[in-house]
């Protein structure tokens, strides 16, 4: 049974994370997506498992 890693990895625009997410669906996990909000900047993250 191989193991699968556990990762986040920030992003400042939501379309970079989309690319990722699509660019990799094969060999990822999604387990979230969150955001927060810091005055006038936003952080995207993506909570994943990597196959």
């Amino acid at each position: 049974m191989s193991q699968k890693e556990f990762k986040v990895i920030e992003f400042t625009k939501k379309q970079e994370l989309v690319e990722f997410v699509n660019a990799n669906s094969e060999k990822i996990e999604i387990v979230s997506i969150s955001s927060s909000q810091e005055s006038w900047n936003y952080k995207h993250f993506l909570w994943f498992y990597k196959l």
